[in-house]
């Protein structure tokens, strides 16, 4: 990403993109196909044919993005629909007339929400608002956002809806973009010359040439595969475009230009190259069990024994996006380094936090708060991600009762919190290891207090998670109540607080 120059001539390329995008749009929301419309569109707004290629890749991507998150939303709406029934009857059976009069416009609101969405899907309609929704919404209420009329607001509008286009590459460009040629200069910086739209070359040129551009990150991706690319021009002018073409030779870069406060930005895109793995479970294993406040890592051997254990704080609650993606790129920089330098393959939980967020309804707000600023999606991207790049493997499996199997079996044993006897557990699961029930059926449930508990007869039919989840639920009352506990001992008396006040007073 860098900071680059011609400011009049990017926003003049941004305000035709996004003009073109819209128009395409709104044809092909019309029923239109964008691939016939190719000719028409060169000829009407004078643009290259790669230009029209760039726009039409990237609203289809925008178009898939709209058409998953409609499925996302639709499930998160059904089981939120469904928790607000629950709710609902068991207000009603405690007679908390209330709260079931303001519960049921809730659920009539999610029902609407859930129509409206499901007509949406089934006529195959897609919603998007180019320039954001929060920048449109805004012209309702001028003066609240700092507005004194419509006129005022308008000019922040087409800024936004041109601040921004992508140039399409390939391989078999030059460079791997034919718009947007790069070349390295001497002191390893590079220089993209930008071709401009025949519309308008005469007020700015043919070309645009920014120079002394460098990524802070990925700079050296970009030249590998300018590199790969310089060698597959070669090699196609020897052996010819059939012979070329097989090769793993060339990668296509993208650009996308965008305007911020600071100014222009590029941003190039490229495939990554291949990457050794410096990692084997043949020499053990490393888990991770994810938590809102902390990541709790444990370390096996190749036979699944416990080597080491330890905590990396996670806290994102009260953080902006930018400070929160901080640090969990911190915490998982720390851990995949750890796993590079053991040589040991990295295993997180398998998760579905759908029904989690669904039941943020009903739960008290720090509870709720909590959980919303636990962002598992991006955790568990920054762990592949960071993984690919390291030649660290990074390994997901079911953490079906980790937590008890933890507990249980390696808390005590190894003194061990009880994050980290569940990541001891998904290390060992990766690694094949057996969790039996061990023969000294006790249970610590904090505070020195244990529970014993029985063990159903064991059958062969029978999955030993079936057994342990028949643990569960024997430790689950234990465990609740000993959480309330906890509570009622953290939670300052109101009326002790009132006579020392009143006690300091007197004095």
């Amino acid at each position: 990403m860098n900071r680059v120059v011609g400011d009049a001539a990017l926003s003049a390329y941004g305000e035709l993109y996004g003009r073109v995008q819209r128009r395409l749009f709104a044809a092909v929301a019309a029923g239109r196909s964008a691939p016939a419309m190719k000719s028409e569109y060169l000829q009407r707004y004078g643009i290259p044919a790669r230009m029209f290629n760039g726009v039409r890749v990237s609203l289809d991507g925008k178009v898939a993005s709209v058409r998953e998150q409609q499925k996302l939303r639709l499930d998160a709406l059904q089981r939120r629909i469904a928790r607000a029934e629950r709710q609902i009857a068991d207000a009603a059976e405690r007679g908390r007339h209330d709260q079931v009069h303001q519960k049921k416009r809730r659920l009539v609101n999610l029902r609407c929400r859930q129509a409206a969405l499901e007509a949406d899907t089934a006529a195959g309609r897609v919603r998007l608002c180019f320039g954001s929704r929060r920048l449109w919404r805004k012209q309702y209420h001028l003066a609240e956002n700092g507005y004194g009329s419509h006129q005022e607001w308008l000019p922040d509008w087409r800024d936004s809806r041109s601040d921004e286009f992508f140039v399409l590459g390939s391989r078999d460009e030059t460079a791997g973009c034919q718009l947007c040629v790069a070349t390295v200069a001497d002191d390893g910086t590079l220089t993209l010359r930008l071709r401009l739209p025949d519309c308008l070359a005469d007020q700015h040129g043919k070309y645009l040439t920014v120079r002394g551009v460098h990524f802070n990150h990925g700079h050296e991706q970009v030249l590998a595969a300018l590199d790969s690319n310089a060698e597959y021009r070669r090699y196609r002018g020897e052996h010819g475009d059939k012979a070329a073409r097989a090769t793993t030779l060339g990668q296509a870069i993208s650009y996308r230009f965008k305007r911020d406060k600071k100014g222009w930005r590029v941003f190039a895109t490229t495939a990554m190259m291949d990457v050794p793995v410096l990692t084997d479970r043949r020499h053990g294993a490393i888990g991770v069990d994810l938590n809102a406040d902390h990541l709790a890592v444990a370390e096996t051997d190749a036979s699944g024994n416990y080597v080491d254990a330890f905590s990396v704080p996670l806290v994102t609650y009260g953080k902006s996006l930018r400070q929160a993606e901080a640090i969990i790129g911190d915490a998982v920089a720390s851990v995949v380094a750890y796993a590079r330098e053991a040589g040991k393959p990295i295993v997180i939980e398998k998760l579905d936090f759908r029904q989690k967020k669904a039941a943020l309804e009903g739960e008290s707000r720090k509870y709720s708060r909590m959980l919303s600023s636990f962002s598992y999606g991006k955790i568990k991207a920054y762990f592949f991600s960071r993984g690919y790049r390291q030649g660290v493997e990074v390994h997901q499996v079911n953490p079906a009762f980790s937590s008890v199997i933890g507990r249980v079996k390696f808390m005590e044993r190894y003194g061990l919190r009880v994050h980290q006897a569940a990541a001891l557990v998904l290390a060992r699961r990766l690694l094949g290891c057996s969790e039996r029930i061990p023969r000294r059926w006790v249970c610590p449930v904090g505070n020195g207090v244990q529970v014993a508990f029985t063990v159903p007869a064991r059958t062969r039919v029978k999955h030993v998670w079936t057994h342990w989840g028949a643990v569960l639920g024997q430790l689950r009352p234990a465990l609740a109540a000993q959480h309330r506990l906890g509570k009622r001992r953290r939670r300052p008396n109101p009326v002790q607080a009132v006579v020392r006040a009143e006690a300091r007073e007197a004095a």
